[in-house]
Parts: structure tokens; sequence; C-alpha cells
């Protein structure tokens, strides 16, 4: 019998009793039968011989077959193990198999026992979605939405639900649409900031919810999806919920953590762990990880430790000098996210001597981005006047790409225009009355910013004092004042998300509105009138022409000095699951529900 007439045999409905009988006798075996051990460094999943991750029904029967005469034959050939073939079959048959464990530095870093005060979508999305997600190419796809559009002036937003359930069976309709809206709203809940622009929710049937904006939002889509996002609550669920700032899910019997993802809550320990389970009531294609499990590791060292020994998967966010120890470890590999972060030099224009466009521009040209980013690792310059050009692709204007270049004589050029300042013959660089220049800088924030931002003018530092004749100080400043010390300095660093450089309303940070300033106290009515324009309308191609005339402005103005951007580097084992490269989150970190629907597992080490 050949592979074709075998093929036929076990894969048509009218297959050879026998031949079928075996066929699901060795599938349904497959299942049960015990892990095995596979070869160190296996990082193909069993069967798939032509590399594309998924087992196709011909490499399926050739698996079969060859299991089948080595068995029973006795023929020596390659062959894969019953355990292998179980993992193959359940590749063939998307039946999720295997459990992904990635450790948590904190317990906060579990699903919240209240959903509600997490910060939006796609945080927790592995069981909650929003209607629709954006990827790194700039485009949107769906989650709950099936379909979405807005009216010409971008003030309606009409979107089409898919045929979806909540995991406790209850059908998603546009009732749990408007719900959402209404108890953020109602609650006064820390996410209801996302939907301010929103007027009303109408739900003329059960599959349609349509937003009314008070103002067009040509980018709403943008603003439901991330930054930090939103997602939709089960209605029949939360209006019960009275006070939900002391619901705790945990402890919330049969509605623990009902959302509509692939993924639904299975079991916790507080201080432990937290584990989900591929959820059989999705509406799209289903995982390939039957479970997922979050676990507890506060300590770094134990946490490389745990991944080398294989107690853990994947290992996110780890630092530049993690990623060398790991370097050349049997079955890890490490990969990077890139643009999770991008730094800045800012100012106060309204603080002396910030105010002054020329030494916004000078110091633009005295700062190598290239050090900068070498200093931090796992980082590259950035050459623009704000936007990633990664993220935010073609809004990003050509022509002020590597307009400031590091060249100090340029610099010392600009500072010698000024009104404000001199420059000496050894190239120093003095105030008018020839003081020198003295900075304060505030350094603060989170640890981990607080470390990044202080290499990064450490770098900076060294050239301003060296080459220009600065006296610049560092000086550290308790998170609760930072942002007041930052008001009340000329000049300071700042760390924001690469998803607050990914789009043209992003460019809204230097936007001075009628009733109050923003982080640069910057305040130009050309821009402002532009950032208008720019919020008003719908179209693509005029939205991207007027964020090239502001991006014109800022490299004239110079609110900001763009200095790199880093990426996350995640470090995963090889011989477990496979998958994690091919599709990056938007967001820093992993627990995004794309990545999750893509990783496969290619050993039975992984049940």
């Amino acid at each position: 019998m050949n592979l074709k007439s075998f093929k036929f045999r076990i894969l048509k409905e009218n297959s050879l009793q026998p031949v079928r009988s075996w066929f699901c006798l060795l599938f349904i075996l497959g299942l049960f039968l015990p892990a095995c051990i596979l070869p160190a460094g296996a990082s193909v999943i069993p069967g798939d011989s032509s590399g594309d991750t998924c087992v196709s029904d011909e490499e399926l029967a050739s698996s079969i077959l060859s299991h089948m005469e080595y068995s029973y034959l006795g023929k020596e050939r390659p062959h894969l193990s019953a355990e292998e073939l179980s993992l193959s079959a359940h590749n063939f048959r998307h039946i999720p198999y295997g459990r992904v464990v990635i450790p948590v530095s904190s317990e906060k870093d579990f699903i919240t026992p209240n959903i509600w005060y997490k910060m939006g979508v796609p945080t927790g999305s592995l069981i909650y979605e929003g209607l629709v997600t954006r990827n790194r190419d700039g485009n949107y796809d769906s989650w709950l939405a099936e379909s979405w559009s807005s009216s010409e002036d971008a003030k309606v937003w009409t979107f089409r639900l898919k045929e979806a359930k909540w995991q406790d069976g209850e059908t998603v309709n546009s009732e749990d649409v408007k719900f959402t809206h209404d108890y953020l709203k109602d609650k006064k809940l820390k996410l209801a900031f996302v939907l301010n622009s929103v007027e009303r929710v109408e739900c003329p049937d059960a599959q349609t919810a349509v937003f009314y904006l008070e103002n067009p939002d040509p980018t709403f889509p943008d603003r439901l999806s991330h930054s930090p996002g939103i997602a939709i609550f089960p209605k029949h669920i939360w209006e019960n919920v009275e006070n939900p700032a002391s619901y705790d899910e945990y402890a919330s019997g049969d509605t623990h953590f009902i959302g509509s993802g692939p993924f639904r809550y299975k079991a916790a320990e507080r201080g432990q762990y937290f584990l989900l389970e591929a959820s059989e009531a999705y509406h799209g294609d289903s995982p390939y990880v039957k479970e997922v499990a979050l676990k507890l590791i506060p300590d770094a060292s134990s946490r490389l430790f745990a991944l080398q020994s294989g107690e853990i998967d994947v290992l996110p966010e780890i630092t530049p000098v993690e990623a060398e120890k790991l370097k050349g470890k049997d079955n890890i590999k490490v990969y990077n996210i890139p643009d999770a972060t991008g730094y800045e030099i800012a100012f106060n224009c309204e603080q002396f001597p910030a105010n002054d466009p020329l030494f916004r521009q000078a110091l633009s040209h005295a700062v190598n981005r290239e050090n900068a980013a070498n200093m931090l690792g796992n980082a590259e310059p950035t050459e623009t006047v704000f936007l990633l050009p990664d993220l935010a692709h073609d809004f990003v204007n050509p022509d002020y790409i590597g307009k400031y270049d590091y060249d100090l004589g340029k610099a010392r050029d600009l500072f010698k225009v000024s009104d404000n300042f001199s420059v000496d013959s050894d190239g120093k660089v003095r105030y008018k009355n020839g003081d020198q220049i003295h900075l304060k800088i505030p350094l603060g924030g989170k640890a981990h910013m607080n470390r990044a931002d202080e290499k990064l003018l450490n770098v900076i530092k060294m050239d301003w004092e060296e080459k220009l004749g600065f006296d610049v100080e560092l000086e550290a400043v308790p998170e609760d004042i930072y942002l007041e010390q930052i008001g009340e300095s000329p000049i300071f660093i700042d760390g924001m998300p690469g998803t607050m450089h990914d789009d043209l309303e992003d460019l809204n940070n230097f936007y001075r509105s009628p009733a109050g300033s923003n982080y640069y106290h910057y305040d130009s009515p050309e821009y402002n009138r532009l950032m208008e324009e720019l919020k008003n309308t719908a179209d693509r191609d005029k939205r991207k022409e007027i964020g090239y005339r502001m991006q014109a402005v800022l490299a004239e103005d110079v609110p900001t000095i763009p200095v790199c951007s880093t990426g996350t580097l995640v470090a995963y084992r090889t011989d477990r699951f496979t998958g994690w490269e091919n599709v990056l989150p938007l967001q820093a970190g992993i627990l995004d529900k794309k990545v999750f629907l893509n990783i496969k597992p290619v050993s039975s080490q992984a049940s």
C-alpha cells in the first residue's frame, strides 16, 4: 500500500473500518500518553517536515505510516514516538496542547482581582477583548467587532459585532458594549477617560453598537485598542455589582474573570500562580496552547535559573546584562521587540535658558545618539523629531530625519548667534555675562526608568561638560514630587512607551489647548492651529499632509530632543514552544492575545 492510498484510507469518510479504527485508537491513546523527554535541541514540531509549523494531512499520514512500519513490521527508519505522534495529531486537528509557564515579578502582574482597575487592553487580553486591536504595521484587526465604519466627519462610529459568547455561555451583544461605556462613566472608574469624547452609545440591534462622539475623531479605533485601550465586559455579571471598587473576582464564585477571549480563568493561588486554560467557547481560531500559567518568581536571578532549568518557558523583559548571561545556553534564544520605549531630552519652554529656541536647537546637535543607544544596550538612535518610523511608518516626515546630527561645531555656531550665550576661544559656552551654564536635571519616576535615565544623561553630560563647558547636576527626586520638579526645571529626561510615538494623534503632546498647557509648556499658535485642523480631518492623506507640517514646526522649535528607542528583550526555550518571534506585540511584554494564538508546542515536555 503506497502513502497516497494509505492517506486516503485514513482521512476520507469512506475509509476501511480497520484503518479508521487504528487511527482513532492511536490518536485517542496519544492524547493521554505520559510525556517523554525529546532530544536536547528539539525546535521543530514533530511531523512538520516543511517547517511551516503546521502539520498537514499528508505529513500526519506519513508520520503514522512510518510509526506503524517500525512498530509492526520492524523497519528501521526515522519515525515519531507515540508521544510525538500525539503532539503532531494535536497540531493537525488544532487541538490545544501543553502548558506554557511565564514568570512574573509581582502579584500585581497577575490578572488583577478587579479588572476595571487594570489599565485596559491588551493587558489581561488573554481573557478579555476589546472591539478592535492595532498591529505594529498601523493596521487594525478585529476582536469582538467584525467590521466598523465612521461617518464622513468621524463623529459617528458603527461597530458590527461577531457572533461570540462569554465564557459562561451567554451571548455577547451590543448591550454589553453600551453597558461598558455607561458603567465606566457612572462609576467614575479609571478607564472612563478613554471614552471622554463619547456622548452616548446606541444599540439599533443586538449585533450593532453605535458610538456618537462630541467631536470628530478619525483615530477612535486607536483610542479603543491601546494606550491603554478598553475591553468589553459582560453586562449580565457586572450590572449586579454596585461597588466595583470592593468587588474581588477571586472570591466571586461562578463569575470568575468572565471574558470573551481565547483563554479563560482556571485556578489561582494568591502569591503563587494564576492559571488560564483555552476556552472552548472562543469565537475565533482556538490557541494551540492548552494552558497558560503565570508563576510568581520575584527574584531576577531565580527567574534566569528557572528558564535554564526548564521550570519556565519564556522570560519577558530581561536586561541586556541578563541576555548576555543566557548567550550560548542550550535550548535558549533571545529576541527583541523593538521600540518599546522612546527616550527624549525634554524642555520646559517657559524656563530659562530653555525658553530660547537657539539653546534648544544647539543642544539638539550636542546629543550623541549613537553613544547613548550603545550605553543603554538594545537601543536604536532616534533621528526623527518625535514619531518612531517602525511604528508610525509613512506618517513620519522624511525631510526631517537626521536634521539634528551630532555636530558640536553646529551647536557652538547656534550658541554664538543667540543673545543669551557666548563661546570662548576654547569652544566653551557661557552666558553672555561670562558665567558658567549650570543645569540641574531631576531624576525620578519608576526605578528601572530612573536607571535608564541616569545612564543616558551620564553619556550626554560628559559631552556637555567636557566639550561645551557646562556644569550638569543630576538630582534624584522622590517619585511623588517628580512631576512637580520637572515643571520647575528647564530640562529633564523623558521615557514614554512606543505607543505614544506611533500615530499623528500623538503629536497632541505638544498642543496647547485653550484650557491649559502641555508637558513641555510649549506654545506655538501655528502648531495649535494645525493640531485643531488635524483633529477635525478624517481623510488619511490630508491628515498625513497636516502631520508633515506639524513636524516641520517641531523641527524648528525643538520642544524635545528624541535620543533613542529601546526594545524589550525576551528569552525563551526553543525546545518547548515555537512562534514567539513571529508576532511582535505593539505594547511592551508578551501577554498579548495575538502572540498566544500563534505559539505552538514543539515537545511533549510542554504538557
